[in-house]
């Protein structure tokens, strides 16, 4: 679990959030622009808070009265930014086994999964985007995170594949029972796969919609 109360200030928006990320999907939508990306890049390490604590059940990752402050690399987080960002010199099974934290089977098990075995020893480079998306969210997922933190994780794919992609990922999380924040521009993902749904409006964190299955 996941609690955090902090403020951002960014040149363009300032960002404000105050909750708690329990286990099971949160959903996160809003406007281009209103913040969303800093706000689970702050949970993930890579922006500091300029005022405000985040802390993962007991342990304190970010308290900046304090002046404590829990790099990223040690907080065992499983991150997907925008894009697909992958690293296109090095095989697809390297680039999911990235942060040597996870086991083989683990790997074995994200390839077959996420429909990428037949890629194992396949450039990253050489894949197309959805591909090259489905490798990123593998490297995410590799190490078992303590919470797993997607930025649009299935935008490059297409309808079909999406579908697919997502019931395998909604199952991985489930079955790991890790909390996970899911930020998209697709309606549809927040029925599909949120528990609940939280929105970003001009920086502003609104969280507590408990979301309606279909």
């Amino acid at each position: 679990m996941i609690t955090f109360s902090f403020t951002v200030a960014r040149p363009t928006i300032i960002v404000k959030a105050d909750g708690v990320l329990p286990s099971g999907i949160t959903v996160l939508t809003g406007q281009s622009g209103s913040g969303k990306s800093t706000f689970i890049k702050s949970i993930a390490g890579l922006v500091k808070p300029s005022t405000g604590i985040i802390r993962y059940d007991e342990t304190t990752w970010v308290d900046r009265d304090r002046k404590v402050w829990v790099p990223a690399q040690e907080r065992q987080v499983g991150y997907m930014p925008q894009g697909n960002i992958v690293f296109p010199h090095m095989s697809v099974e390297k680039n999911i086994t990235y942060s040597n934290r996870g086991t083989p089977k683990i790997c074995d098990e994200l390839l077959v999964r996420l429909g990428l075995e037949k890629y194992r020893h396949t450039k990253a480079g050489r894949l197309s985007g959805g591909e090259q998306q489905r490798v990123a969210l593998g490297r995410a997922l590799y190490s078992k995170p303590t919470v797993l933190l997607l930025d649009e994780p299935l935008s490059a794919l297409d309808w079909n594949l999406r579908k697919q992609v997502r019931q395998e990922l909604m199952d991985i999380i489930r079955e790991w029972d890790v909390p996970c924040l899911w930020v998209t521009h697709d309606e549809s993902d927040v029925t599909a796969v949120g528990d609940r749904h939280w929105i970003c409006e001009a920086g502003i964190i609104r969280t507590g919609c408990i979301c309606k299955h279909t």
